[in-house]
């Protein structure tokens, strides 16, 4: 098992042939945040969406947890559905994940998509967030849902819906388990690390997501990645605007002669 992760990870898997294509959802969401992308790429791939440790109904980490002890959970996961290749899918924390999983075992990614992130040498925001949940207890992981979204969505019934649906499964390890994510977040790999990425890349990044710019500089150190705009979406926008993140996925797995729809 890996480490400071207690049991294996809750996975839920849709259609039952073709190549693995697995969603790493960002903090504090879970494996629901692909729940569109579940059910429309599995017309053609084996979607498995991952509920991280400490998540869903994933088991709560262990102090002292690291984003490459999430990776290898995840790996473990992946390997209930299949030893081949994979698709890898990230957003926000999820990419970190991501990131580390294609460290662990390059071969068998052949390719990355990214969201929800860029290049943030800064602890500053994961500190932050420390110190707003140890201070505002599990409450603020309802917030933060919201604080996701862009401005002009945020008060959209589906996406409060969903909001709703992810902190019913809040169980007693939630909150210390999303406190250990972020501090996990505060060690920042060095710019040699996202050098080193060699899978092909692409980067989806919504124009009102703080991290936005910052997406551009990432995509300028990962080699030979590719970058897209969605205008008018925040940090989440496979789930904000599903149809032009996958739009832009499927363009790219085309490329690659990854996609037979």
């Amino acid at each position: 098992m890996a480490r400071h992760i207690p049991g294996p990870l809750y996975l839920e898997q849709q259609g039952r042939t073709g190549t693995p294509m697995v969603f790493l959802h960002s903090t504090p969401d879970d494996h629901r945040l692909w729940l569109y992308q579940c059910a429309h790429f599995s017309s053609w791939y084996r979607t498995v969406a991952i509920d991280l440790a400490g998540y869903g109904r994933s088991p709560a980490v262990q102090e002292g947890v690291t984003i490459a002890d999430q990776a290898a959970a995840c790996w473990e996961a992946v390997d209930c559905v299949s030893d081949g290749p994979i698709i890898l899918h990230g957003n926000s924390i999820g990419s970190g994940v991501a990131q580390r999983m294609v460290e662990q075992q390059s071969a068998r990614v052949q390719a990355l998509i990214l969201s929800g992130t860029g290049y943030s040498p800064s602890a500053e925001v994961f500190i932050r967030w420390v110190e707003r949940y140890k201070s505002e207890g599990i409450a603020l992981r309802y917030k933060q849902l919201f604080d996701h979204f862009a401005p002009a969505v945020q008060k959209d019934p589906i996406l409060t819906y969903y909001a709703d649906m992810v902190v019913e499964l809040n169980n007693a390890g939630t909150l210390a388990s999303v406190i250990a994510m972020n501090q996990a977040n505060v060690d920042r790999p060095p710019e040699s690390y996202y050098r080193s990425i060699k899978v092909p890349t692409l980067i989806i990044a919504g124009t009102e997501d703080r991290s936005y710019q910052s997406s551009f500089d990432l995509q300028k150190l990962i080699p030979g990645s590719e970058h897209r705009s969605i205008e008018g979406a925040g940090h989440a926008p496979m789930i904000e605007m599903p149809w032009e993140y996958d739009r832009h996925a499927i363009a790219f797995l085309k490329k690659l002669g990854l996609f037979s729809g």
